[in-house]
Formats: C-alpha cells, structure tokens, sequence
C-alpha cells in the first residue's frame, strides 16, 4: 500500500471525522482512485492536552502522540498531520524524532490571517492560550490579537461539543459579543464544527480547512474551493 497522508486522530474523535471529510469535500476527484491514501490512527486514550499543559503533574500526551508519529513514518506516510490545535505544544519536539514533515497547523493559520486581518479573537482551550500558541505565532506576523469569555468558551468545548450535545448559538453570541477584532479563530478543532453546524460565516477562521488544504497542495492534488492565498506551512 503506498500510503500518502497519516493522520494523528482522537483528540477529539468527532472533529477528526470531520477534517477527515474536509479533505475529501475538497478534493477534485472524478473516482476513488483520485483521492489520497490516509490513515487515520485514532489514539483516545491520549491524555487530555489542557490538563498537562495546566499542571505537568498529570499524564503527559507526549509519548502518546511520539508513539503514533513513529508508527505512522514506519507504515510509509510521507506527512503527518494533528488535527489538534493544543497538541501543536509538542510540535517542535516530536520533530526532533520524526523523520517526516509534522504539519503546523497554528503557523499555517496565522500565515493566512495576516493579509486578510489586522485583528484576531482567539478561540482556544485554556492550554493553547497559557502555552501562548497563538499568541506568539500572531505577534510573528503583526497581528494583534483578543479574547473571549474564557469560561464560555471551555463550557463550549467540554459541556457541549465534546459530549455530543448542540451548542446553543446565544452562547456563542453571549462569547464573542463586544470584542474588538476583524476576526475569529476556531482554535480547538471541537470548535471547528460550530462553523458548518451554526452556519457562521466566512470571518470564523478554521484552521481544519486551511491544514485540509494545505495537504492537497502538498501532494500535488488539484483541491475545490480554491482561495486566493499562499502560505508556507511545511518545514
């Protein structure tokens, strides 16, 4: 099997579903045969990455996700993508041990903002804001950056999403109301699925579809619902 695209799964199950079908709504195929060949390991039991990165005391997610990278390079895949924006806190490190491209998908998405927004709302676990993913990939591209109601938006993540129930949409408005930006980023892939379940519009940034576009482009695959930017995501 030549397998092409290994994807790091499970964190959470539902949104690895979706940016699964991301990839295949936004590839242009007239067979099967035209689509990559993925494999999607679906690791569960990977510790909580919020709780580690709040107190290193608990189970790191490190050897976990170290594990699936090694076992996705052994089984030929020639990029891995994490569709896990608080995993990105172990990128530079699992890279050091991994012989494939490991794709950034905070970098990514920073890049694309900074020539559409001046201004950006970050919607994120509490560990992607205290590691300062974000944070720090904006300030490297100019952009300047804002929060919500932190407590809403783990309620939304945990209470909601990650136990299968519908999140109300006066929540989500109660969130972001009276914040001062051009913008918002989805950044927790639980909150990527709010875009196409509340039908939000195109200034809630998903980085789910910029990595599920990003990786057609890195295999050389003609892609649907082409949009006029350029980014460099992969080292």
């Amino acid at each position: 099997m030549n397998y092409e695209l290994g994807i790091i799964g499970g964190l959470g199950p539902l949104a690895s579903c979706y940016f699964y079908k991301l990839i295949t709504e936004k590839t242009k195929a007239n067979k099967d045969q035209d689509h990559l060949n993925i494999i999607i390991l679906s690791d569960a039991k990977t510790p909580d990455r919020t709780e580690y990165i709040l107190d290193n005391t608990k189970e790191s997610p490190y050897p976990y996700l170290l594990r699936d990278c090694q076992t996705l390079e052994k089984l030929g895949c020639k990029l891995i993508s994490i569709p896990c924006n608080t995993s990105s806190y172990f990128h530079e490190e699992l890279k050091k041990h991994i012989n494939i491209p490991i794709s950034n998908m905070i970098e990514n998405t920073a890049n694309y903002i900074k020539d559409k927004y001046k201004t950006a709302a970050i919607l994120a676990t509490t560990g992607t804001i205290t590691s300062k993913l974000y944070q720090n990939a904006l300030e490297k591209n100019g952009i300047k950056y804002v929060f919500p109601n932190q407590e809403n938006i783990m309620t939304i993540i945990y209470d909601y999403i990650k136990q299968g129930k519908e999140v109300p949409l006066t929540l989500l408005n109660d969130t972001i109301k009276d914040l001062n930006c051009d913008c918002y980023i989805l950044g927790c892939t639980e909150l990527s699925i709010l875009k196409e379940k509340l039908n939000l519009n195109d200034n809630f940034i998903d980085p789910l579809e910029i990595e599920a576009e990003k990786i057609l482009d890195f295999f050389g695959k003609e892609r649907l619902w082409k949009h006029v930017w350029i980014l460099r995501i992969y080292k």
